[in-house]
C-alpha cells in the first residue's frame, strides 16, 4: 500500500487528468488533499423544477433570465408634480414667473390622450407615463396652483426628473445569471418583468443516519449504559441553519447486514447521506463493513487532524456518502471542515464554504498529549468588539471531541498547525468561522 506522501502525489496526478484509471482511497488525508480530492470527485447536483415565484426565495437559479419587456415599460415621472415642455420654462424666474395652463392628470396606471401642446401642464403622479410632447416635471412642492393656471418660478431642465424606457432593465438584458442565490430583491425583479415562475436547481435531499444501540428515547428516563441522541438534532439543526431541510434523522443498529439494508432503501429517497458513529476502529464500528456490503466507491478513509479524524465517505449509487465520528464535537468539526465545502458545491451554493481569517488569542492552549501532535481544531468564540482592529478569540477551558456543552456560544475554530506544543495568549492563530451567532 502506499503511503500518505504517495497516495497524495498519486491523486494530484489523477486530479491533474496526468493518470487514467480508478482513484485510490486516500488514508489519513490532510485537511487541503481532502477538500481538493472532493472537489475534483463531486458534481454539482443538477436536477431542477419550476417554482411559482413567491416560493423561491433562497433558491439558486438554474439558468440565465432575461427580460422580455423593457422597465419601466415607457417614460414615467419619478415623483408627484407637473410634466411641461422645458422650452416653456426657459425664462421663469421667482421674480418673472411663468404661468401654464393645466389642461389635464395623469395617474399611474392610465395615459393621457392628446400630446400636451406649447403651454400645457399635465399634473402627474410617481410612476405614471409622460405625456407626449412633455420633456421634463417639477414636483409641485416648488409650484403653485390658481385656478387652472400653473405658476412656475424657474427654468425646468430638459428630462429633469424623467425615467426613461428601459432605463432599470432593457428587453433581451440578462439581468439574473445562473448559479443566483434569489434574494427579496430577485424575486421582485422577476415580477417586476412579468414571471410567474423559475426555474431553479432542486434541493439536495439530505438523508441523517445514527448508527448505535446505545440511544435511549428523548422524553423517557435514561437506561442504564444508554445516552439520549444529541448527533442527529445537531446535525439537522445545522443543516437547517444553512438553508437546508433535512429530514429526521434515522437510526441504525450495530449489526453492519441490517444497516446496510436499511442505507439500500433510504437512499432511494435522498441525494446525500450523511452518517455519525460507528465510523472507528472498534469491535462495533460497522461502517467500513458497510461500505463493502453495499460496495460504496470509498474515496477517503481517516483525516490527519483532530477531532475528527475517524471519517470515511464514498459515492454509493452516485450519491454522497458521508460518514463522520460519534463524538459531537469531532462529527461537527468535520462536518464543518468537509461536508460543509462539499455541500457548498453540490448545492451550487459557493458561499456554504466556511471563511477564514485572523484573530489574536486571549486564552492559552496547554497543546495535545504524548509526542506526536496532529493539527488540532480548537472551538473557540470570536469577538469583534474593537472597531478596525484584529478580532480576538477565546477558547473555551474543555475541548475534549465528546464534549458537547462547551460548544455553546462558540462560533469559530482556531487552526492549530502539527507539531505545536502549546498556543500562547496574544498569538495571532487562524481560525474557520462557523458563521454562528453568539450572544
Amino acid at each position: 500500500m502506499f503511503n500518505s506522501e504517495k497516495l497524495e502525489t498519486a491523486f494530484r496526478l489523477v486530479s491533474s487528468n496526468q493518470a487514467p484509471g480508478p482513484m485510490t482511497m486516500l488514508r489519513s488525508a490532510k485537511l487541503e488533499v481532502a477538500l481538493e480530492r472532493l472537489d475534483y470527485l463531486l458534481k454539482p447536483l443538477n436536477q431542477s423544477l419550476e417554482l411559482p415565484v413567491e416560493r423561491a426565495l433562497g433558491q439558486v437559479c438554474a439558468l440565465d433570465i432575461r427580460t422580455s419587456i423593457d422597465i419601466p415599460p415607457f417614460d414615467r415621472s419619478s415623483m408627484d408634480g407637473y410634466a411641461m415642455r422645458c422650452q416653456d420654462t426657459l425664462r421663469a424666474s421667482p421674480e418673472n414667473p411663468v404661468k401654464l395652463t393645466i389642461v389635464g392628470t395623469v395617474y399611474a396606471g392610465t395615459l393621457k390622450g392628446r400630446e400636451q401642446g406649447p403651454g400645457e401642464a399635465v399634473a402627474i403622479m410617481t410612476g405614471a407615463a409622460m405625456p407626449a410632447g412633455a420633456d421634463c416635471m417639477l414636483p409641485k412642492e416648488i409650484l403653485t396652483v390658481e385656478a387652472d393656471k400653473l405658476i412656475v418660478g424657474r427654468a425646468a431642465k430638459v428630462h429633469e426628473n424623467y425615467i426613461f424606457r428601459g432605463e432599470d432593465i432593457k428587453n433581451g438584458q440578462i439581468f439574473i445569471k445562473a448559479q443566483t442565490k434569489l434574494t427579496f430583491a430577485h424575486l421582485a425583479m422577476l415580477a417586476a418583468t412579468g414571471h410567474k415562475k423559475v426555474l431553479v436547481f432542486k434541493e439536495p435531499s439530505i438523508g441523517i443516519l445514527c448508527v448505535g444501540e446505545e440511544f435511549s428515547p428523548a422524553g423517557l428516563p435514561l437506561e442504564d449504559g444508554k445516552i439520549y441522541n444529541s448527533n442527529g438534532i445537531m446535525l439537522t439543526s445545522r443543516l437547517t441553519e444553512l438553508g437546508f431541510r433535512p429530514s429526521s434523522h434515522l437510526i441504525l443498529p450495530d449489526d453492519p447486514d441490517i444497516s446496510a439494508q436499511i442505507i439500500r432503501e433510504a437512499a432511494k429517497s435522498f441525494d446525500i447521506l450523511i452518517s455519525t458513529g460507528s465510523v472507528s476502529v472498534g469491535d462495533k464500528d460497522i461502517m467500513a463493513r458497510v461500505f463493502k456490503l453495499l460496495e460504496v466507491e470509498a474515496d477517503l478513509h481517516q483525516l490527519a487532524f483532530k477531532p475528527g479524524s475517524a471519517f470515511l465517505c464514498g459515492r454509493y449509487q452516485e450519491k454522497p456518502f458521508f460518514c463522520l465520528s460519534g463524538n459531537p464535537f469531532a462529527a461537527l468539526a468535520t462536518f464543518e471542515l468537509i461536508v460543509r465545502p462539499a455541500l457548498a458545491k453540490l448545492a451550487h451554493r459557493p458561499e456554504l464554504s466556511p471563511s477564514r481569517g485572523q484573530a489574536i488569542l486571549r486564552s492559552h492552549y496547554g497543546g495535545g498529549k504524548g509526542l506526536n501532535r496532529p493539527r488540532r481544531f480548537l472551538r473557540a468564540r470570536l469577538d469583534y468588539r474593537a472597531p478596525g482592529a484584529l478580532p480576538e478569540v477565546y477558547l473555551p477551558d474543555d475541548q475534549s471531541s465528546g464534549r458537547l456543552f462547551s460548544l455553546a456560544g462558540c462560533n469559530c475554530l482556531v487552526d492549530m498547525a502539527e507539531g505545536l506544543k502549546e498556543l500562547a495568549l496574544g498569538t495571532k492563530v487562524e481560525v474557520v468561522k462557523l458563521d454562528l451567532n453568539t450572544p
